[in-house]
């Protein structure tokens, strides 16, 4: 009896022995990883935007150009349409992107205390930061008929049509070109006898009252333009925008071409090369970012350890060129041409708000949170 009692005692004690392994391992799991979770938040970087205004003039040559110098005595009339381009100015501004060198973790407590933009980038700590919304910016090169299409003026209030007689039987033949531009030409100069007897008033007769007269002065030189036009053809104007997104490195960039453009063809992606480029230079200020590296390294071995990092900006000039042709310049810090640096530990324990510039990554403000006493 003794003997089977030591026995079982035996095999209850080996069975603990080599089965206490396997349950301390299902015990160990839950916090086997040692892995904290956190909240992934990433830094700005700086992009560039680029808005051109541009103006397209339609040029149409008048049906009577041949007759410009016969009829009136005006030389080179032109024989051809065309279209003429010019850039009427150029606006700079920043918008801001996640880095995708600088996507982080926040980490312990205060990844619940960090507050993120839209787009994922740090935009405060312990604080309530205004939310923001991405406005997409649409680049189309569809281009619009300028205006609408140009009509010359309707003659046909005019007699462009040579008497009947018997021979014809009594039917209305159309006059040819050259009939047709000298009564275009002959209306011309009797408007300009018109107008040129109101202005001197020729004829001694009262003049109508100031508004009346001007009304008429005009309808008069109006008349004659569109008359004029038949012979050296007129233009319309159409204004576009159109806007460039560029992204800097880390580095000076020059010579990077971001749009051509051609005088016939108007603004073209910089993949077109029937333009020239448009260049843009966005030269770093070395100086500022060499200081900044030196003070942004900290000796405490704790620095970093939330996971809570800042931006430091550096500071850019930039310059837009046609050439060696000056277009724009500006000046403005941009996130990625500064430094990163840990935000201090002793900030981070909920004692305290910080609040980011969301287009550089910077600190805006560092307030002592105020506890309430119950």
């Amino acid at each position: 009896m003794k003997t089977s009692i030591f026995t079982t005692i035996l095999i209850l004690f080996a069975v603990s022995v080599f089965a206490s392994p396997k349950d301390d391992k299902k015990k160990e799991v839950p916090g086997a990883t040692g892995i904290v979770e956190g909240v992934i938040y990433s830094l700005p970087e700086t992009g560039i935007r680029v808005k051109v205004k541009a103006t397209r003039e339609k040029f149409v040559h008048g049906p009577f150009q041949s007759y410009a110098q016969k009829l009136l005595g005006i030389d080179n009339a032109p024989v051809t349409d065309a279209d003429h381009w010019t850039i009427d100015g150029l606006t700079l501004e920043t918008f801001i992107q996640p880095d995708a060198d600088q996507v982080r973790k926040a980490l312990g407590s205060v990844a619940q205390l960090v507050s993120l933009t839209d787009a994922g980038v740090i935009a405060g700590i312990n604080s309530v930061t205004k939310s923001s919304e991405s406005a997409i910016t649409t680049q189309s090169f569809i281009l619009k008929e300028p205006g609408d299409r140009v009509n010359f003026t309707d003659l046909s209030i005019w007699s462009f049509y040579s008497p009947a007689d018997t021979t014809k039987r009594f039917k209305m033949v159309s006059k040819n070109p050259d009939q047709k531009a000298a009564e275009a030409a002959e209306t011309i100069f009797n408007l300009r006898n018109s107008r040129f007897s109101l202005l001197t008033n020729a004829n001694n007769e009262p003049l109508p009252d100031g508004k009346s007269f001007e009304i008429m002065r005009d309808e008069l030189a109006k008349m004659e333009e569109n008359y004029l036009a038949l012979f050296i053809g007129k233009s319309t104007k159409q204004c576009y925008e159109f806007s460039f997104d560029y992204i800097p490195g880390e580095k000076t960039a020059k010579g990077e071409v971001f749009f051509r453009f051609s005088d016939d063809r108007g603004v073209l992606p910089k993949t077109d090369l029937s333009g020239r480029p448009i260049v843009i230079e966005v030269v770093k200020n070395d100086d500022l970012a060499a200081k900044q590296n030196s003070l942004s390294t900290s000796a405490n071995p704790e620095a970093g350890r939330s996971g809570v990092f800042y931006r430091i900006p550096g500071m850019a000039e930039i310059r837009i060129l046609d050439g060696s042709k000056p277009l724009a310049t500006a000046r403005t810090p941009i996130a990625q041409f500064g430094t990163v640096a840990p935000v201090p530990e002793e900030l981070l324990d909920g004692s305290y708000k910080l609040e980011f510039y969301p287009t550089t990554g910077a600190i805006k403000s560092i307030v002592e949170s105020k506890t309430e006493t119950k």
